[in-house]
């Protein structure tokens, strides 16, 4: 009879862990690397590219800072003075808020004096039609990478 009773909560376990929502995806399943050059909102967060931005240039297709290396979890930017990069670091519902997130590594680094900073970030996207917004939430993510 335990043993019976143990198959039936397992069983009611696995039929709950199954049934949960999945959540709700705002990102492309493919390409997510570019898509952020063009939808990620650099306002909401902390960078060198902060005085440069204006309510019109808030990304950077829009600032028309150029990807000059994309893979499927990096897209780095580089000019004579500048390196900025992008790292996913993993798809999902972080935040548990029923929407999926991306927690990114951003890289920061002047290629004269000593700038550099390296920021954990959670982006998320609520919307089809909105930007991709970092949100105040702690994540770890640049610790191993």
């Amino acid at each position: 009879m335990r043993s019976l009773i143990i198959s039936i909560v397992l069983l009611l376990a696995a039929v709950a862990v199954c049934a949960a929502p999945q959540a709700q995806s705002f990102f492309p399943k493919d390409g997510v690397t570019q898509f952020l050059v063009q939808n990620l909102d650099l306002a909401t967060f902390r960078s060198s590219l902060g005085p440069r931005l204006s309510p019109e240039k808030h990304t950077f297709a829009g600032l028309g800072v150029v990807a000059t290396h994309v893979t499927e979890d990096d897209v780095v930017f580089e000019d004579d003075e500048w390196s900025y990069k992008i790292r996913i670091l993993r798809r999902a519902d972080i935040n548990k808020d029923g929407i999926e997130d991306l927690e990114v590594c951003f890289t920061d680094r002047a290629k004269q004096g000593t700038y550099s900073t390296q920021q954990a970030l959670l982006v998320t996207r609520y919307s089809s039609s909105s930007y991709v917004v970092a949100l105040r939430f702690e994540v770890n993510g640049c610790e191993a990478y």
